[in-house]
């Protein structure tokens, strides 16, 4: 089979590997099979070419088959078993055994819908394992079965990883695109309100930042504590990965800096709206005081108050209040509170 001929889907592993999602042999050349069954079993004694063996957690059965794989450290197996959502990776002698992020299988990526994948790692076989299905496993998956060639173990890892990369910055544009307009609106229309929106974009940011910077960390703890299969060319491939998550990580920095300038530009907007509203309560409240003692004092209904028997008393009286809320705007004016 040529490396650019696809391969058909695979839908059932058959009864042997229980829990077992699809597994594949990639010769040297790149060309990779579906295995199945006892030629699976018989292909893991042998290192005819690399093997991929994907597994489903949620399938009870799951466990008993990948404790059962040959030539893997128990640590390692261990590792592989223990749901976590801490990204991390660790060595035990020629195995790589680690947890990182993904997105949730949808027709987009989600960032309120994070899951965790498990792999093991070895010069000739690629382990991985998941409760959820994944968007980075399943296109990387997609590829394969169209032809793309792998050669290692390593190549399909960091192919993976850019493909987490790529969902990643896909997300950044579309949240970079929502504060250019949050900008624009902010130009076009200083006296609107901030948008609820700014706080979703601030909570993605930060849900993104802590998913990469992990990230970053176990691509540097992998090409740092290689084990002896693991060569210079793949650790320089480790490292130029990193070196996105470094680019990606930067990107995200600003962006929360955007948004961080934003919502403070936008809070100080409210905050001059609030002054003002503040401003014309004060001074309703400083022209009806007089007006409202002027009526307290002649409602109280006692004996000698002025105009009492006084035709014209009423009239009196509105002028007395017409005349205070005056004195009041003068004195307001004068003092530049108004």
């Amino acid at each position: 089979m040529a490396a650019t001929d696809p391969i058909p889907p695979v839908t059932d592993t058959g009864p042997d590997f229980e829990g077992l999602v699809w597994a594949y042999r990639v010769f040297d050349s790149g060309a990779a099979e579906i295995l199945q069954g006892p030629v699976l079993r018989e292909a893991l004694e042998r290192k005819d070419g690399w093997l991929w063996l994907n597994f489903d957690l949620s399938d009870a059965r799951a466990p008993l088959e990948i404790a059962a794989l040959p030539h893997l450290p128990r640590e390692a197996v261990d590792m592989l078993l223990t749901p976590s959502d801490r990204q991390h990776v660790e060595i035990f002698g020629d195995v790589i055994a680690g947890v990182v992020a993904d997105f949730e299988q949808e027709a987009r990526p989600d960032l309120r819908r994070v899951v965790h994948w498990q792999f093991v790692m070895a010069a000739h076989l690629f382990v991985s394992a998941r409760h959820q299905p994944g968007h980075t496993l399943h296109q990387v998956h997609l590829d394969l079965q169209h032809g793309r060639a792998f050669p290692g173990p390593l190549h399909l890892f960091t192919a993976l990883i850019h493909e987490f990369t790529s969902a990643t910055s896909m997300l950044l544009h579309e949240l970079a695109r929502q504060l250019d307009a949050l900008e624009e609106q902010l130009i076009d229309r200083p006296d609107a309100s901030a948008p609820e929106i700014l706080g979703h974009v601030r909570a993605s940011l930060v849900r993104l930042h802590r998913q990469a910077i992990p990230l970053r960390a176990v691509l540097v703890h992998m090409a740092t504590r290689r084990p002896a299969w693991f060569t210079d060319a793949a650790a320089a491939d480790c490292r130029r990965v990193a070196e996105r998550m470094d680019s990606l990580a930067e990107d995200l920095s600003a962006l929360r800096e955007r948004a961080r300038a934003l919502t403070d530009e936008l809070n100080g907007l409210e905050a001059i709206k609030t002054n003002k509203r503040l401003t014309v309560l004060s001074v309703l409240s400083a022209v009806l005081l007089p007006p409202t003692f002027i009526t307290g004092l002649f409602g109280m209904g006692v004996p000698g108050l002025p105009f009492h028997n006084d035709p014209l008393g009423f009239a009196y009286a509105c002028a007395l209040m017409v005349g205070s809320v005056i004195d009041v705007l003068t004195v307001l004016r004068l003092q530049r509170l108004l």
